[in-house]
């Protein structure tokens, strides 16, 4: 695919192309991108192009996520530690809604929430996210250390879930939930393709990808389905069951049976994600404990240390030698 003909500014590093991020691109060939490019260029149908026109005076307002002051700053903090780190693998994992928040809705729509779910043919309510394994740097040279002069030594990984749910959430998996129900999404061949730049490209091109809207079918099921299409992994899906598993399910329809009362499920995503804001992201200071006063012992070698010990283990000895010869030579009454 080529650009139109325009001025282009480029928001990704392509050593290939325009090489580095915010060059102004020529209007002929130059830029011309696809969907396999080292770019990472996709154009897509449903979505804004990751290409800009802009003015020879302007440039693309392309902010990496690890920058965004929209993003959570736990998010952001990882990214700059190893957001540049090779995406190995992806997978999308679903986990059923907890019985009690279906329950809780169901008694709000005076129990029309579970009929319009049977009336879809949901069996189960999902939560959506992403499985990332990406490779760890740092792993090889501690198995060196271990393996002595090894020649051939495993890649080491780490396993990282993304989310959203009132806010945009990346961390380790915690429960053994989390790697039950997962769907393979195959990455594009011969194509180096970072965390950072996954999830950079589809919080500048997905205008609600800080948003959490269940209403108005903005929820963690379509932010996943986003981040696959924006990033051009959506033609890698063969498999039917795959992309059955991806499809967002109807959260307006099923959101709608509350009638008046779906407010008070959005209060409650809103107060959520303004708490984790004000908790996480350090928007609050929490008073300082006063330090604790404890006596200082004197400084010793360790082998005074261990002295110590051994002649105090002995005291405690003798201290029941004596009881028990004490005890002996007492008479019976």
């Amino acid at each position: 695919m080529t650009t139109p003909l325009s001025t282009y500014v480029n928001i990704m590093n392509d050593s290939n192309n325009c090489e580095t991020v915010g060059n102004k691109c020529s209007t002929d060939s130059s830029c011309s991108v696809s969907i396999g490019s080292t770019a990472l260029g996709v154009q897509l149908t449903n979505f804004q192009s990751v290409w800009s026109s802009a003015s020879k005076t302007d440039a693309l307002q392309f902010i990496a996520a690890k920058d965004d002051p929209k993003m959570p700053l736990r998010v952001r903090n990882l990214l700059a530690t190893i957001g540049n780190e090779r995406i190995l693998k992806i997978q999308l994992g679903r986990t059923p809604v907890q019985g009690l928040i279906v329950k809780v809705l169901n008694f709000l729509s005076d129990s029309k929430f579970s009929e319009k779910q049977l009336e879809l043919d949901y069996d189960e309510i999902y939560h959506n996210y992403l499985l990332i394994t990406i490779q760890n740097s740092t792993g090889p040279e501690v198995l060196r250390h271990i393996l002595g002069n090894a020649r051939h030594y495993a890649v080491a990984s780490t396993v990282l879930k993304l989310e959203k749910t009132q806010r945009v959430a990346l961390g380790y998996p915690m429960i053994p939930d989390d790697l039950i129900d997962l769907y393979d999404i195959p990455l594009t061949p011969n194509k180096l393709l970072t965390l950072n730049q996954l999830i950079s490209m589809a919080s500048n091109v997905d205008k609600n990808f800080y948003k959490y809207d269940a209403a108005t079918n903005n929820m963690c099921q379509t932010f996943v389905e986003n981040i696959i299409e924006i990033n051009g992994l959506m033609p890698n899906i063969h498999d039917q069951t795959t992309l059955n598993a991806l499809k967002p399910q109807d959260g307006k329809a099923l959101i709608a049976t509350l009638g008046s009362r779906s407010n008070l499920v959005k209060a409650a995503i809103d107060l959520g994600r303004e708490l984790d804001k004000l908790v996480f992201d350090h928007k609050i200071r929490w008073k300082k404990s006063p330090p604790k006063d404890f006596a200082s012992l004197p400084k010793v070698s360790g082998a005074d240390s261990e002295s110590i010990y051994t002649m105090y283990n002995a005291i405690l000895l003798l201290e029941q030698n004596a009881r028990g010869l004490l005890n002996a030579a007492s008479p019976i009454k």
